[in-house]
């Protein structure tokens, strides 16, 4: 029996010790800026009455635009949809200004800050980005 005791405790001392981590969720702030960015163009889109023509496009760039959302399970991929999907956000409501996509520029801003919006990892800059955004929001819909 002391063979086996000291055998285990050599072995024991010789394996790795596993741990698992847990990943990080989205935070709320940052899951709320981003609905935010997905539903702030809809009520400008809807109050135009452009009518059929701009439709398909706007359900492909809210559909482009709701990606991040579905990356809440890992706060990593998140904030990397996030910022990839507002950089091609950008040229596309730039140049998609001629059939009224310039309504998601504000989108594109709306993503970044959702993903600077963590306070686990900046206490004040989260804060500002969450208060930045909800103002941008706000404004957003209040001006249709």
């Amino acid at each position: 029996m002391n063979a086996f005791k000291a055998s285990s405790r050599i072995l024991g001392a010789a394996m790795p010790v596993m741990s698992v981590a847990a990943r990080e969720r989205v935070h709320p702030w940052q899951f709320g800026l981003a609905v935010c960015a997905a539903v702030t163009p809809l009520p400008p889109v809807l109050a135009s009455g452009e009518g059929l023509f701009a439709l398909p496009l706007v359900v492909a760039t809210t559909a482009v635009l709701a990606v991040p959302l579905f990356l809440h399970a890992r706060r990593s991929a998140f904030e990397r949809a996030a910022r990839v999907v507002a950089a091609v956000l950008v040229p596309w409501s730039l140049i998609g200004a001629w059939f009224g996509m310039f309504v998601y520029l504000p989108s594109a801003l709306l993503l970044l800050l959702a993903s600077l919006a963590d306070p686990r990892r900046r206490p004040t800059a989260a804060v500002a980005a969450a208060g930045a955004g909800l103002l941008l929001a706000a404004a957003v819909v209040l001006s249709c």
